[in-house]
């Protein structure tokens, strides 16, 4: 008995030590407007179409960090949502949830699952609070359009999709990755919203040996190359491969494509003088800098490494084709009037070049006004332009023009940002719009757009 009353003290006195750490009591509740929140969201997507059942889970963010406890700012919640098995409106569905789960009180993420029906692959949409190192904003629907698109294509097993940007992932056996690419390169709206990009995924076994990701968009990696990573993540020697492809969503002059292969013990050399060997052609593109690599080794060989860039003999230096980037004459110290006029005047033909480009896509232009004026702060300048595209002189709407103008605007890596009164706006991966939106009214679609600013002297 005084055993047992010991080691309930002790038990006693660790978990008091634990809540002491954590900044909080063990049984501590969320605050009641944040369950109240969650319960009202939680019953209204009950209450749609198409629901077989829905649950939430409502937990500290991090309870190292402390609290308090008592702010709802301090706790995040889960909502899973299942639809019913069959005879799903996706959109419908996607749309009520995105509606009810964006809950301002409390961060919430939520996770839509529908199975799959008359051989199409299981799905999954999820919604996350928008994270700090993006503001890429993608509509419930269009996640929604991603999933229809995806689920259909011959090979896929499951097929999940996301908002801010992040790629959509289609899990699949390696040796259907090269037709699956094709397939969804195809697709109408591949390189768009949610199908922005795509990786590729296959599943490892129990301790992930075979485990493989490669994300591909609209023209990187080649077919070939794609082919390669399949039969590669295959070998018995392959413990895992990852081929991380081109992120629109970052600065681009800091990124090169990359690959990382764990390989069985001995196989490092092997593994990266196949690499450095790839024929050019399999492995570049135009345009995209050339993917560099590692080899890492495991179990015994837990310590080597080899790295280098694909189809160049290792210990090569790095290639002189990363994205170019066009010198701000605002980012460096040293002033120089010439070099300020030459970039504001190249920013004036991209404005120009822009507002045309959204006029030729609703099919009419309007008068355009382009002037270089100071910044917002009242210091420095920048190319300031904006237009109304009267489309109603050619048209009853304007919804197909304004689609046709922002689709344009996100091939070109132009993503929108966020959406305000009835109007949207857009950013430039590599900053070099200061602001970027598009609205409709009475008199047509207004467009407005700034360049970064330019140090004045």
């Amino acid at each position: 008995m005084l055993t047992r009353r010991r080691r309930a003290l002790a038990g006693t006195v660790l978990l008091a030590v634990v809540a002491a750490l954590s900044g909080c009591g063990l049984l501590t509740d969320p605050p009641a407007e944040v369950s109240a929140a969650i319960d009202t969201a939680t019953e209204a997507i009950r209450q749609s179409a198409g629901v077989a059942g829905v649950t939430s889970d409502i937990h500290p963010r991090d309870l190292k960090d402390g609290g308090p406890l008592s702010s709802p700012g301090a706790w995040t919640a889960t909502i899973t949502v299942e639809a019913d098995d069959s005879g799903v409106d996706v959109r419908g569905l996607a749309e009520a949830v995105g509606r009810n789960a964006a809950i301002g009180i409390v961060s919430t993420t939520a996770v839509l699952r529908i199975p799959g029906e008359d051989g199409a692959a299981d799905a999954q949409i999820n919604f996350t609070p928008l994270p700090a190192a993006t503001n890429i904003i993608t509509e419930p629907g269009e996640m929604a359009d991603a999933v229809l698109a995806l689920r259909d294509l011959a090979g896929a097993r499951s097929v999940s999709v996301f908002d801010h940007g992040d790629p959509a992932v289609v899990s699949a056996d390696a040796d259907r990755w090269a037709g699956l690419t094709e397939s969804a390169r195809a697709l109408p709206d591949f390189g768009l919203n949610a199908l922005s990009a795509l990786t590729l995924h296959t599943v490892g076994d129990e301790n992930e040996r075979g485990a493989a990701w490669l994300t591909l968009d609209t023209s990187s990696p080649t077919l070939e190359f794609v082919r390669f990573v399949g039969e590669l993540s295959a070998d018995d020697a392959v413990e895992s491969v990852r081929f991380t492809g081109i992120d629109i969503r970052r600065e681009l002059t800091a990124q090169r494509p990359d690959l990382r292969v764990e390989v069985s013990s001995g196989e490092v050399d092997a593994v990266a003088g196949i690499l450095a060997a790839l024929d050019a052609a399999r492995t570049t593109v135009d345009g995209v800098p050339r993917a560099s690599f590692t080899v890492a080794g495991l179990g015994s060989d837990a310590a080597r490494t080899e790295t280098g860039y694909l189809g160049l003999p290792l210990g090569s230096a790095e290639p002189d084709d990363r994205f170019f980037s066009t010198p701000n004459p605002a980012a460096g110290d040293d002033f120089d009037p010439a070099a300020a006029a030459a970039q504001l005047q190249l920013d004036r033909a991209v404005v120009t070049a822009l507002l045309d480009a959204a006029g030729d896509a609703a099919g009419i232009r309007g008068p355009s006004t382009i002037t270089i004026g100071a910044c917002a702060t009242g210091a420095d300048q920048q190319v300031q332009g904006s237009v109304v595209i009267p489309i109603f002189e050619i048209a009853d709407s304007a919804d197909e023009a304004f689609d046709a103008i922002t689709t344009g605007w996100e091939r070109q890596g132009i993503r929108k940002s966020d959406r305000a009164m009835g109007t949207d706006f857009y950013s430039a991966a590599d900053g070099s719009l200061d602001t970027l939106s598009i609205r409709g009214g009475t008199e047509g679609i207004s467009i407005t757009v700034a360049t970064r600013c330019v140090l004045s002297g």
